[in-house]
């Protein structure tokens, strides 16, 4: 059964824009940044409140992440001031501050959460897209299949029935699509790999079935019911969106 090329995935909504504030130049650019930007998130990073501020007279942002200390100022003191501006921004709190103080001062100022560093990229990608979501006038995904595994309208995401939420790689976007486009029905590994823009012939297909293995796992990670994620053996793989 052919499967979608990567470039003929549904059109996504604008990437989700989010800005990391953190003065660990190396944790923010060589970790935090790649890193949400593998799982679709518009991320930039800067090292200073001075620079976010810059940077908000030109861009717009859905959400922002601070590290609570900075150089030029605190990130209880931004949350205070953005809060005041725009009431409707998401604003995460990262840090290795453990005070209960400060936590309990960073929500009262108008954080919506409060994260402890050092913090794994996936979890931050899920609880980015997961307080987007939260943060969204309607929820398209919801309505549109309810008691289903669905993706969610921006591509990026995969929703479980019980509402838990994936976030999704590059990689993983174009497998799930794939299964999901199959409607039931397995998917051979060679159409898989050209979901992915590979060629079947010089794809090691031992990496394909470490990308869906990594999958399978990161969906049994919570508690969703049977995985949807199955083998169909001798064929390939397929997704069963109804549990």
């Amino acid at each position: 059964m052919p499967g979608p090329k990567q470039h003929d995935l549904p059109a996504a909504k604008p990437a989700l824009r989010v800005a990391i504030v953190e003065d660990e130049e190396r944790f923010r650019e060589a970790v935090l940044v790649p890193g949400l930007r593998d799982f679709g998130i518009d991320a930039i990073g800067v090292g200073s409140a001075g620079e976010l501020y810059k940077n908000m007279l030109s861009s717009r942002f859905d959400i922002i992440v601070l590290d609570i200390g900075l150089p030029d100022d605190s990130g209880l003191n931004i949350v205070r001031h953005i809060r005041q501006l725009n009431a409707k921004i998401g604003l995460i709190m990262l840090t290795s501050s453990i005070k209960r103080q400060d936590q309990i001062q960073a929500l009262s100022e108008g954080a919506d959460m409060y994260l402890p560093k050092p913090i794994d990229v996936d979890v931050l990608a899920v609880t980015l897209r997961s307080l987007a979501r939260r943060l969204s006038a309607t929820s398209e995904a919801a309505a549109a299949a309810p008691g289903e595994w669905h993706l969610d309208p921006t591509g990026w995401c995969l929703l479980a029935p019980n509402g838990a939420i994936f976030a999704l790689t590059s990689s993983e976007r174009s497998i799930v699509n794939a299964l999901i486009e199959a409607d039931g029905l397995p998917v051979t590994r060679e159409a898989l790999i050209e979901s992915l823009g590979e060629d079947p012939h010089l794809f090691d297909h031992h990496r394909l079935d470490m990308l869906v293995y990594r999958l399978r796992r990161k969906l049994g990670d919570a508690n969703c019911g049977k995985n949807p994620l199955l083998t169909s053996r001798g064929m390939g793989y397929l997704f069963v969106k109804r549990p």
